[in-house]
């Protein structure tokens, strides 16, 4: 949404705004902030899936763990120019409230160039920390690139340098609300991306999720719903994601869960 080539969290963020950052949510939570791995109730696998983009996500919280931690793959494809990124998260928990967390990943981006193509590699460090007193609270902050080797690549088209803030709140175990904020490259807050959702039980395994986000960055305003199935032994969700102005950026997304 506002990342690198068009580099998008899963489908439960997707259909909320793009909110999550303080959400422990484990099918794409850690995508966005690596402090959640350390809130996961166990270990989760998931899978997303949409027409520029797909990924892979291993999560580990168990019991038997040293440290919580997370190995993430992502490869996306837009207008011709290529990312792929493997990530590891580690995070550690303090009074099963506060975590703290950094995600290590080594990007590569492929450029057409006339008859070739020319490979960019690069290594980036996110940091992120998350508060989350009970389950129905919590809020997360995380500063993106904080660190990264440096690359002979145009800087718009490298991951940008953004520091971002969410925070969710449940009721009665009924509705969730979700609301992010995350600011312009550089960590400039002259040009800010609002994100929000809304996520409600239908019945026991059925969720409805609408979102919408207020993109300063790109000047564009997208609306986006989605509905998943949290069944005891998987998950699956959908997302439809829409610019208001112009429909052509219209997109879908799916996404697997399966704790283990």
């Amino acid at each position: 949404m506002t990342c690198f080539a068009g580099l998008k969290p899963g489908s439960i963020s997707t259909s909320t705004g793009g909110s999550g950052r303080g959400t422990a949510e484990p099918v794409d939570g850690v995508l966005l902030n690596p402090a959640i791995v350390a809130v996961l109730p166990s270990k989760f696998f998931a899978i997303n899936y949409n027409t520029e983009q797909w990924g892979i996500t291993i999560s580990d919280n168990g019991q038997e763990a040293l440290f919580p931690a997370a190995l993430a793959f992502v490869r996306s494809d837009v207008n011709d120019f290529k990312t792929q990124q493997l990530s590891l998260a580690l995070s550690y928990s303090f009074y099963k409230m506060f975590s703290i967390g950094t995600t290590v990943s080594m990007l590569e981006y492929e450029q057409p160039i006339t008859i070739s193509e020319k490979k960019y590699r690069q290594t980036v460090a996110d940091v992120g920390v998350m508060f989350s007193p009970n389950p129905f609270f919590g809020v997360g902050l995380v500063a993106n690139k904080v660190t990264a080797s440096e690359m002979n690549l145009d800087p718009l088209l490298q991951k940008q340098k953004t520091v971002g803030f969410g925070t969710q709140y449940t009721y009665m175990n009924f509705v969730r609300f979700r609301f992010d904020v995350e600011s312009a490259p550089e960590y400039k807050a002259n040009r800010l991306v609002y994100m929000g959702g809304m996520e409600t039980f239908l019945n026991d395994w059925v969720i409805a999720r609408v979102g919408y986000q207020n993109n300063n960055v790109l000047r564009k305003n997208f609306v986006s719903t989605g509905i998943g199935f949290t069944g005891p032994q998987f998950g699956i969700h959908y997302a439809f994601i829409s610019n208001v102005a112009d429909k052509t950026e219209d997109k879908h997304s799916i996404d697997l869960g399966v704790p283990f």
